[in-house]
């Protein structure tokens, strides 16, 4: 059974150092990735804030963390990541 859960990425003071650009197109290479494997539920940011919201699936919360650790942009100190389980009430298709 899978459970879902929420990623919440905020910028790191390294954001806007010259690799951010080329570590947020990893980021989001990263995240068509998980959604081709059926992982991704959504993924998007704030338009008036730069601050990102991932919404994915897998077995367990240790899984989880390895997903968002293997995150580029989390990885490389571009993005500070906080995890959340998270229970879908209702979803539309």
């Amino acid at each position: 059974m899978t459970q879902s859960f929420v990623l919440l990425l905020r910028p790191t003071p390294k954001y806007g150092e010259p690799q951010t650009d080329d570590i947020v197109s990893q980021h989001f290479k990263y995240l068509q990735e998980l959604q081709s494997r059926g992982i991704l539920i959504m993924a998007g940011r704030f338009s008036d804030v730069l601050i990102g919201i991932v919404i994915f699936q897998c077995n367990d919360k240790e899984e989880a963390n390895k997903i968002m650790e293997e995150d580029p942009a989390v990885r490389e100190g571009i993005f500070h990541a906080e995890l959340y389980p998270w229970r879908i009430a209702l979803r539309s298709e």
